[in-house]
């Protein structure tokens, strides 16, 4: 109970944090708005022969939306904090304080991630409805299910990020690592639904896990009411394995690098 409390208390901080300094989730705003609205006109020059691999123009105009939200609004900097933590050396202080240092990235990310969420979630509803109106077929009664693979996605991409932050401990600079990440996720999921890839690699990309982390869940948001349900309980499990997976990987490798700097900090 006193470790609960202790990181109930540190996402309070984190939260806090995220509230007093409000101001950095303006200009992110402007560019998440911008974001769309180009890729938007974008998808309608395409749209002008009809529907593309089974979506409609609004479908794909709130899958954009979507991916954007859970990549862009609700992606968090642990990365970059991996980074200024082991090439500025304080992560020699981050070890020695009584919390696991995994724990203390997830939790303190975390205050920043959900006030995102809330804040680019309802500018997210405003840009749909302002730019193409209310996705067809949707029913609330999905929500639960809908938010499930949405933390899940969240999850993954966290997770995979903090494990490319990890490899700060061997390499000196690690964002090309970052890069290719980024480019992986936006063209396999963020941008471009997986239907919309040749069949072979769709194969391959629905055996990774950087299209759970955007695709599947903007998928079910897009879905139709018939097929959500099946499509559910298809792409969640595979999501819980592949946010387990990115878990277990990142721990492992932190012990790994922890074990590094002991050996060569004494």
């Amino acid at each position: 109970m006193k470790k609960i409390r202790k990181y109930g208390v540190m996402l309070k901080v984190s939260f806090a944090n995220a509230v007093a300094y409000r101001a950095y989730i303006f200009p992110r705003f402007f560019f998440y708005t911008l974001f769309i609205y180009i890729f938007m006109n974008l998808w309608r020059a395409i749209y002008r022969e009809g529907s593309v691999h089974g979506y409609s123009y609004v479908q794909i105009v709130w899958y954009l939306i979507m991916t954007e939200l859970i990549v862009f609004g609700c992606g968090g900097e642990v990365f970059r904090r991996m980074n200024d933590d082991v090439r500025s050396g304080g992560i020699a202080y981050m070890l020695g304080r009584p919390v696991h240092y995994m724990a203390y990235q997830f939790i303190g990310n975390l205050g920043q991630v959900l006030l995102n969420a809330v804040c680019f979630g309802a500018l997210a509803a405003v840009l749909g409805f302002a730019f193409v109106g209310p996705l067809p077929g949707f029913r609330f009664g999905n929500v639960p299910l809908l938010l499930c693979s949405v933390g899940l996605g969240v999850l993954i991409n966290f997770f995979l990020m903090m494990l490319i932050g990890l490899s700060a401990f061997v390499m000196e600079d690690n964002n090309a690592l970052y890069f290719i990440y980024q480019k992986l996720v936006f063209m396999l999921g963020m941008f471009l639904p997986v239907e919309f890839l040749p069949e072979r690699l769709q194969a391959v990309a629905k055996n990774l896990p950087f299209s759970y982390a955007c695709w599947a869940p903007a998928k079910l948001f897009v879905s139709g009411p018939d097929e959500f349900r099946a499509l559910a309980f298809e792409l969640i499990p595979r999501q819980v394995m592949w946010a387990l997976v990115s878990i277990v990987l990142s721990l492992a490798v932190y012990r790994f690098c922890r074990r590094h700097i002991q050996v060569n900090g004494g």
